[in-house]
């Protein structure tokens, strides 16, 4: 964590590819190392390693954060269809924290607009609004 908070993503990033090739199961490397090349600018790589974490098995509240993430790293790739399909996934899980629903709602409205699909984006607009007046 402090390399992360000092912006030493390499020597973190070193850290957790040696994780990765002790235990390829470990759900949280490959999700930890998708956030760092994120961070980095790395989306194909990052999208890469959300995909495995996710297969191998991730909590719920991680799972929807890897969905989220990867929904952003693929929509920076023009991805756009994909992405919603992450978002779809985070809102039909129907998290019990409010802000990551509404976040996914208003990121899917704005793919939706990306692709043209009007009616869409406005009915998860609509529905991102009503989690902020309760």
């Amino acid at each position: 964590m402090l390399k992360d908070a000092l912006g030493n993503y390499r020597g973190t990033l070193s850290d957790v590819n040696r994780i990765i090739l002790r235990n390829q199961d470990n759900e949280l490397a490959w999700y930890d190392r998708g956030n760092l090349k994120h961070s980095a600018g790395d989306d194909e790589g990052a999208i890469d390693d959300y995909t495995e974490a996710l297969r191998i098995g991730l909590r719920k509240r991680e799972e929807l954060l890897a969905l989220g993430n990867r929904a952003m790293a693929l929509a920076t790739l023009g991805r756009y269809e994909e992405a919603i399909m992450d978002c779809a996934s985070i809102i039909d899980a129907r998290p019990k924290n409010k802000s990551l629903l509404r976040t996914a709602h208003l990121r899917r409205a704005e793919l939706n607009k990306r692709t043209g699909n009007a009616q869409a984006a406005r009915l998860d607009s609509q529905a991102a609004e009503q989690l902020t007046l309760r």
